[in-house]
């Protein structure tokens, strides 16, 4: 099992209720649907205030590295993260 973990923090000036952080979390809410190799998701907001803490997190399970390059390479996993990176700076790192 692959634990795949991923952090954002909004460039300066975007918030959570701009149009476009509130459309890529709902693409984000989607991808479960549309990518079979995902086990497990969570996603959404960081709910602690502190200036260390990042914005948005995401947690996703799949049962092997191999459907986690899938789901990398997968269009819908791809349209997503082109959203993420015109507003936010991300992060991740993957537990085996």
């Amino acid at each position: 099992m692959i634990t795949h973990v991923v952090l954002l923090k909004l460039f300066a000036g975007i918030t959570p209720n701009d149009e476009s952080v509130r459309a890529m979390h709902a693409a984000f809410q989607k991808l479960p649907g549309q990518i079979e190799e995902i086990c497990d998701w969570q996603c959404g907001f960081n709910t602690t205030p502190d200036e260390k803490a990042w914005d948005y997190l995401l947690v996703a399970t799949f049962q092997s590295r191999e459907d986690l390059y899938s789901y990398f390479g997968h269009p819908a996993h791809v349209a997503v993260v082109e959203m993420v990176d015109r507003i936010a700076e991300i992060r991740f790192g993957d537990l085996e």
